[in-house]
């Protein structure tokens, strides 16, 4: 016995497709939102190891001023030293060549 096409039946098949395409139209939506997510992850994660490389070396950055400063105040025979070497200071009477 074959089914009759009745408009219940017909409602019924429409109503079935409804939901299947509602499904996979959501299941898509999903989907592609998903893979953007993935996206803006990898890109914030490589900027995250990119700060913390920047990070890193500002630190030695400042270790290494840091360990200037206290010799530089502290010590007066480095600060001469530096103040000769840098700014090619001298004493009075005392010449200074400079050799490149």
């Amino acid at each position: 016995m074959a089914k009759k096409d009745t408009p219940e039946n017909r409602k019924q098949k429409f109503i079935n497709y409804f939901w299947v395409t509602m499904t996979a139209v959501i299941a898509i939506c999903t989907l592609i939102v998903s893979i953007s997510t993935l996206g803006d992850m990898m890109r914030t994660r490589n900027n995250r190891r990119s700060v913390e490389r920047k990070i890193a070396h500002l630190e030695a950055k400042i270790a290494r001023d840091s360990t200037f400063i206290e010799q530089i105040t502290t010590s007066p025979e480095f600060m001469e030293q530096y103040a000769r070497e840098t700014y090619h200071m001298q004493r009075k009477g005392e010449t200074v060549y400079i050799l490149e």
